[in-house]
């Protein structure tokens, strides 16, 4: 087993999670826990997030071609599946009968980077990988100043999007616009979860252990009013400050337990954390398709069956692509981003 076989079943979880969310939420009817306390797919979201900063700051080592090797690896690791799901998507929508996005629609969120263009995304939790390059963004530029492996700076960019999020969230409510408080929240998760894996992995004394004490204290303290200001009034997502501040706790609980006391690394949770980007990407059109045939008169198949089948369908598509898509195209960026080596100058013969 690898060291970090608890990580991928982490991962795996919170894909589960988000599975969960959209296909048998909305079975449950209405539940108070659900509606005020608990979101079981933002829940998963922010391990994601936290998981992506324990993982991609140190995938940028000191070593030639450094950058190179990082842009084209994750170039190879997140737009292959991702164009495939844009693909099945629009298939499903085709065949449920929906309305097909534009050209210009769709194009656009081939680049991944749509929210910039102002263009909505054609999936919803697209908005996910649009800060996911945010924080690619800010990695890369730390680490060509030579700056990303500092404790301190993490900490201070951790510490400075909280901020910015506060004072995103108080001018959301202020001006009933809906400002993305998301974004920063996201990025300053990310900066925990690597500063996370410096306590658990790198450092070891009492001292190294007094930037995550601190941060979890900013938290405590920053995120209540974020998002008493932010989330009081629902701005179209079924918003409540109270489920946003629980959530954001657990979230926080859980993946501490559960990168310590509680380290999880059995086989098929660590083989679904494998597959969890193709099972994130792909689960969208399997729940349009099964949402579909829940209506069509000929399909008997009651609602929670239908979620469990849409969910062992997803399962087995997000595997297939992992085999075919994802697996082949992280070897090809392996082998693209290895600089080609040089025959040795030959010596001229005097």
């Amino acid at each position: 087993m690898n060291r970090l076989d608890y990580i991928d079943a982490l991962r795996g979880i919170a894909a589960l999670l988000v599975v969960f969310q959209h296909l048998f939420v909305p079975l449950l009817g209405e539940y108070w826990v659900l509606e005020h306390l608990i979101d079981p797919g933002k829940l998963g979201v922010l391990w994601f997030f936290m998981i992506s900063g324990f993982v991609i700051p140190f995938s940028l080592k000191h070593q030639p071609s450094a950058v190179r090797r990082f842009l084209v690896s994750r170039f190879f690791r997140l737009y292959p599946a991702y164009w495939l799901s844009l693909l099945l998507f629009l298939a499903a929508t085709r065949i449920t009968g929906q309305p097909i996005p534009g050209w210009p629609h769709i194009v656009a969120n081939l680049t991944m980077v749509q929210t910039v263009l102002g263009i909505p995304d054609v999936i919803g939790l697209y908005w996910t990988l649009f800060i996911e390059l945010g924080f690619y963004a800010l990695c890369l530029m730390l680490f060509i100043a030579g700056l990303l492996h500092s404790v301190t700076v993490r900490f201070g960019c951790a510490v400075t999007m909280l901020v910015l999020a506060l004072a995103m969230g108080v001018a959301r409510g202020w001006l009933d616009q809906k400002l993305p408080v998301a974004f920063p929240l996201a990025l300053s998760l990310m900066f925990f979860g690597s500063l996370w894996r410096d306590t658990l992995l790198t450092l070891s004394s009492r001292a190294s252990r007094r930037p995550i004490v601190m941060l979890l204290l900013a938290y405590a303290v920053l995120l209540p009013p974020t998002f008493i200001a932010g989330y009081s009034t629902d701005m179209g997502n079924g918003e409540t400050w109270t489920r946003y501040l629980f959530t954001y706790a657990l979230a926080f609980l859980t993946f501490l337990l559960l990168t310590t006391r509680i380290r999880l690394e059995s086989y098929w949770l660590v083989w679904l954390g494998t597959i969890s980007y193709s099972v994130y990407l792909l689960h969208p059109s399997i729940a349009l398709l099964a949402d579909w045939l829940g209506r069509q008169p000929f399909f008997a198949l009651p609602p929670l069956g239908l979620a469990l089948a849409a969910t062992l369908a997803t399962l087995l598509l997000a595997h297939l692509c992992f085999q075919h898509i994802e697996r082949p195209f992280i070897g090809l960026g392996r082998k693209l981003s290895i600089p080609a080596q040089l025959p040795p100058a030959q010596k001229l013969e005097l």
